[in-house]
């Protein structure tokens, strides 16, 4: 149970394995974690005459900009389930408030903020496979690196709970789905659909 700690603190969601509670996070951290990173690099999928077309298409990339709602979540109680969480904390999961998202993008660049209900993670990279380190809600580090594939954002994450992989698209009607898949054999996936504020 304990690699779905990390994948879920970076989306607002805190599991106290050792007292026994889940509850949204983002303020209140556990301290002094120090853990050895196998760092994995991400890379895209792009055959060279994707990488050609966006090249000359230039300002293709969707728009992320904004502030997001979660409207609906999917599957994150078989998700948490399959990682040998116990039902009541899968049933405090399901309770907690849901967050919501704001973009500031610049084609590949973006500043990103994850507003859940003690406090926001807040996240800075480009989109070109660079590697980053960015800080999860318990306060371990985790090494990604994000890439377009297509037009779906994506970043692998590698911490101390294991490898994840989150998808991000905006689909004909300008809603954000997001998925997070472990990367581990046999792992599920779950994920949340979110509105434009004021759509």
């Amino acid at each position: 149970g304990s690699r779905v700690v990390s994948s879920c603190s970076l989306q607002g969601i805190h599991i106290d394995e050792e007292g026994g509670g889940v509850k949204m996070d983002g303020g209140r951290l556990r301290s002094g974690t120090t853990h050895s990173l196998n760092v994995q690099s991400v890379t895209s999928t792009k055959s060279f005459v994707e990488i050609i077309s966006d090249f000359f298409r230039g300002s293709s990339r969707p728009d992320f900009n904004g502030e997001w709602v979660c409207i609906a979540t999917w599957g994150l109680d078989d998700f948490l389930k399959g990682m040998g969480i116990s039902y009541m904390k899968r049933l405090a999961a399901s309770k907690a408030p849901w967050p919501s998202w704001e973009f500031k993008q610049e084609q590949d660049q973006f500043s990103f903020c994850n507003h859940t209900m003690l406090g926001d993670i807040r996240e800075e990279f480009v989109a070109d496979g660079t590697p980053y380190s960015t800080v999860d809600g318990h306060k371990q580090t985790l090494e990604c690196a994000a890439v377009w594939e297509g037009s779906t954002l994506v970043i692998e994450r590698s911490g101390p709970q294991g490898r994840f992989r989150e998808e991000r698209s905006i689909d004909e009607k300008g809603q954000l789905h997001f998925k997070l898949q472990g990367l581990e054999e046999n792992s599920t996936a779950w994920g949340r659909t979110f509105k434009r504020k004021g759509t």
